[in-house]
């Protein structure tokens, strides 16, 4: 599923989010441009965060509802508001693993 995907003149802003067979939720994201090069000074950024299924309930609580993770996540991060995922995370405690590169 697709939390966000921007384009603006120079810049492209991605993040997407899978729940696995295993139950494990992967989220994937990719900033590219001038954006980027600004803050990083190069033009791509990646990263990949993956909530283990066991912790997928702590992450489910956090949110403060019962249902489909998703759709919770859809409803919660979509848009612009995906850029305080991590931050969330962190303040919940929702245990993740993470990877990211920072590269032409």
């Amino acid at each position: 599923m697709t939390l966000r995907e921007e384009r603006s003149p120079g810049d492209y802003r991605f993040l997407g989010v899978t729940l696995e067979k295993n139950g494990d939720l992967i989220f994937e994201g990719q900033d590219l441009g001038q954006g980027v090069r600004d803050a990083f000074g190069c033009a791509e950024y990646e990263w990949r965060w993956a909530v283990k299924a066991p912790d997928v309930d702590v992450l489910r609580n956090a949110l403060g509802r019962r249902g489909n993770v998703l759709d919770l996540l859809k409803k919660r991060f979509s848009g612009a508001n995906a850029a305080a995922l991590r931050g969330f995370l962190e303040e919940h405690e929702v245990p993740f693993e993470s990877w990211s590169r920072i590269g032409d």
